[in-house]
């Protein structure tokens, strides 16, 4: 059974490329036929519910009843693995996120990833970084929604937060949008950060999603962003450990 299993994994991840190229391609044209957001909106929830699906990962969501309505807002998330964004983008109602600026010069998948509105983050030009978000700011304004990962980066286990950066603060007190903190629980199970085969030794496997209460951030100063980057930290450990001392796998 293993061998089946293992098998199954290598033989995806190497047709996986030709899945994205095509819905890639078939995203940028519907996109310069009729720019329209709500077939963007179903492509992007296409490409990711079809990511998690082919690899055996089902998802859960718990608290979505948390997301603000018909409001901009931000999510952030415990950031473990590149199924995140796939069993985000799939299950939570529509938002475009941040990724890094590499994956945006990878041919048609990149432009792709422009036409339908996904934030170029470039980790190593900091002043880029906030001349995206200061673009972003005008969209979130008018409703749209971001995910964006406090931790800049996948973290090499569960369970732990890694330090948050303070970019998806600042944003959200400049926009007075409110944060929705995301805990992904099992996704590093799925696909640790040093692995490229997903569920390498299971058939399948579970991703829950906990969105916790989101927090207003109208009344504050941009000086307080240290402020709510701390008490926002703790709030999400709080949830990881409460998850893991219940018994829950986080």
């Amino acid at each position: 059974m293993i061998v089946l299993i293992r098998l199954r994994s290598l033989i995806l991840v190497m047709l996986y490329p030709i899945y994205l190229v095509l819905l890639s391609f078939i995203c940028v044209v519907l996109n310069l036929i009729f720019n329209n957001r709500k077939i963007d909106n179903f492509m992007i929830k296409i490409w990711a519910k079809g990511s998690c699906r082919m690899f055996g990962v089902r998802v859960s969501v718990n608290g979505e009843e948390n997301i603000p309505k018909k409001i901009g807002c931000i999510y952030i998330f415990n950031h473990a693995s590149y199924f995140d964004i796939w069993a985000m983008s799939g299950y939570l109602p529509s938002f475009r996120f941040g990724s890094k600026i590499e994956l945006f010069r990878i041919p048609i998948f990149g432009w792709a990833l422009r036409r339908v509105g996904v934030l170029p983050i470039d980790r190593e030009r900091r002043e880029s970084v906030f001349r995206v978000y200061a673009e972003a700011k005008e969209r979130i304004l008018i409703g749209d929604r971001f995910a964006l990962a406090p931790e800049g980066t996948r973290q090499g286990r569960e369970g732990q937060l890694g330090p948050f950066k303070s970019g998806p603060f600042v944003l959200a007190i400049q926009c007075g949008a409110p944060l929705v903190p995301v805990i992904i629980r099992n996704a590093g199970r799925v696909m640790p950060k040093d692995k490229i085969f997903p569920n390498w030794n299971r058939w399948s496997d579970e991703i829950i999603l906990d969105v916790l209460p989101s927090i207003e951030t109208r009344h504050l100063e941009v000086d307080a962003k240290k402020e709510l980057m701390e008490s926002t930290r703790m709030q999400m450990q709080k949830a990881v450990d409460g998850l893991r001392s219940s018994g829950l796998k986080s």
